[in-house]
This record gives C-alpha cells, structure tokens and sequence, in this order.
C-alpha cells in the first residue's frame, strides 16, 4: 500500500522496570545455555501494572507529544499478543475511556507479535479516507506472568517483556512521513501454534502456557521439512520488507535504521536480514536485547529509542518490520521529516 499524506505525529512509550537476565540465570528461571544463544541482557517487567494500563500510559504520553487534540482521534486500534487482565473484556474500550474518551470506535486488533503492524496499516489506510484533520491512535499493551505465562520459558528464541506503547498516526504533517506499508500472510503454517486440538475453554492459568510444545509436535511430524519451515518463516519478514522497500522506491543501503523485533539471535531471520546487507548495527537490536520482546509493541519503542537517542536525522528513511504466529509479516517505510522538540529533551 503507497500512501500519500499519512504521517506518525507522535510516540509514547511506558516500560516495566528492568532485570538483568543474568539474575534469571542464577536463579535458575531462565536456561544457561538459551541466555548464551540468544544473546539478550535484560528484559522489562511490570509487576503491579496490567497491560492495559501500560498502554494508558504509553497513550497519555504520546498526546501530551502531539498537537492533536483526543477531538481529533476518529479511531483507536489496541493491539496486544495476551491475556488483558479479564475475559470477555473491551480493553480498547477501557484504553478510551481512559484516554481521549468520544465516541470513535475503539477496536482490537490480535495479530499477536505483529499486532503493532497490522493496526499501523490498518489505521493508514482508514485514513485515506478522512479528513485532513484526522488522526488514529494506535496502543499496545503487554504483560507476560505466572501462573499463566513464563516470560523465560512459554517460547522459545526469545524472552517476553512487559510494557505498552501508543502512536499517533495524522493526516497532518508530522515527524514521519509513511511512505508504504505491507502486510503479508502464509496460513499454510498455522497450525504450528494451533496444538493438536481446539479446546472447550481458555486456559484455567494454573500453569503457564507451552508453546515450545506446540510447536516441537509440529516440527516432529515434519521432520525432512524442517529447513524449509525455517526459510519459510525468516523469509517471510525478508521479502515483507522487499515489498514495503519496492513500493516505497527505496533502496536497502538507502535505509538508515531496521526497527525489528527484540527476538534473540537464534531466530533465522537475523542471518536473512545479514544476507541483504542489514548488520545488526544497521537494526535496534542494541536496544532490543536490553528490553526483549514487547509482543506487539517492538517497533514503536524501538522507533522512540532511536529518536531520544539522537540515532536519526531529518532525511532517513527508517523500516519497521514485524511478524507473528498465523504466520503473518508486516513492514512499513517511514522517512524522516524533522526530529520533534519532545525527543531532545
């Protein structure tokens, strides 16, 4: 999708406190040898803050950056990976009426780790067809805890974080111009996360979640495709980006920043983005490997990161790419134009 006139005003971003994961190491809550793999330090956890509202916070915070007024939010998209804090709830509704209050609808979107993509493309072309002075408000929230997740165990090749984060996407001019956003989808491998049957009930949260489970059962039955299944997912991402990067006419060594997921270094997409030219010096993974997963907020924080820190300058062309369970891919090419007052301070 080629936009025209789409533009991220401002971010918010509202992280749980930060542990060391060679304390989970010595503890014995997260496995010696994944910590070498993976290659991640820390990881964010909120302890007595729920998902939605980390995703308030992060959503209060991007208005106070921005010109726009709650008036002018003519859509909420709440994007999230797990559990909200309640079944048979309307988080994005509670973020609302929290937040900017109205009438705008406010709508979830469960695309799991690639929550954040979906809603930002979602929200871009929603707003093609608004006025010049609309804007859409788009939020995560996550929390990953026991008894119904292992933040260091549930998944592999990663380790889950708590936090939310909200951006601002207008028809005004902003700090970015999106140039292009795609989304893609293989459902020829949903199954890998499905397990072996649906069931009458949610989990009852007595134990956390396996999702190593799910996913070995699966590869066991396909042995002689392993390599295959792997090409498959990590290049899913790459040729995301190759699309969003083809459509927004942009060269990958004209990209100044990748903002990816904060996965570890085990994941087979890092040896794929290596293969286009993209080192992780090139990526967020500094940040990320401090942080870890964020579910579906990894880009938006890693996007703010880059901008607080003074890594970008008015001209760069910035991809933020995702993925998620389904499988499904999401990128986006943003370009850079003026570093708003809200980052330097």
């Amino acid at each position: 999708m080629l936009l025209n006139d789409i533009y991220v005003e401002s971010l918010g971003v509202r992280l749980g406190d930060r542990l060391d994961l060679e304390e989970a190491v010595a503890d014995g809550r997260y496995i010696a040898s994944e910590h070498v793999a993976n290659a991640l330090l820390g990881v964010t956890v909120s302890d007595d803050v729920f998902a939605p509202d980390l995703a308030v916070a992060a959503a209060r915070q991007a208005l106070e950056r921005a010109d726009a007024s709650p008036d002018d939010v003519r859509l909420l998209l709440h994007a999230s990976a797990y559990f909200q804090g309640q079944d048979m709830w309307t988080p994005s509704s509670y973020i609302q009426q929290q937040t900017i209050g109205g009438t705008a609808p406010a709508v979830e979107v469960d695309q799991k780790s690639n929550g954040g993509m979906a809603a930002l493309s979602l929200a871009a072309g929603f707003l093609g067809g608004c006025d010049d002075e609309a804007a859409v408000l788009i939020t995560t929230g996550e929390r990953f805890c026991l008894p119904g997740f292992d933040r260091f165990r549930t998944e592999s090749g990663t380790v889950m974080a708590d936090g939310g984060t909200a951006l601002l996407l207008t028809r005004r001019p902003g700090f970015a111009r999106v140039i292009s956003c795609v989304l893609t989808s293989d459902s020829s491998l949903e199954s890998m996360y499905r397990g072996r049957s649906l069931k009458d009930a949610p989990s009852s949260g007595d134990r956390p979640l396996n999702m190593r489970a799910r996913k070995t059962d699966y590869m066991r039955k396909r042995l002689s495709d392993l390599d295959a299944i792997s090409l498959r997912i990590a290049g899913g991402i790459g040729d995301c980006i190759g699309k969003a990067l083809d459509e927004a006419k942009t060269e990958v060594a004209e990209v100044r920043r990748f903002v990816v997921p904060h996965n570890g270094r085990t994941v087979r997409w890092w040896s794929m983005l290596a293969d286009m030219g993209v080192g992780p010096e090139r990526t967020t993974w500094d940040f990320g490997r401090q942080v870890s997963h964020l579910g579906s907020g990894d880009q938006t924080a890693g996007l703010e990161h880059l901008l607080t820190t003074g890594q970008l300058a008015a001209g760069d062309r910035v991809v933020l790419a995702g993925t998620g369970y389904g499988f499904n891919w999401g990128a986006a090419v943003l370009e850079i134009q003026h570093i708003p007052s809200w980052a330097t301070r």
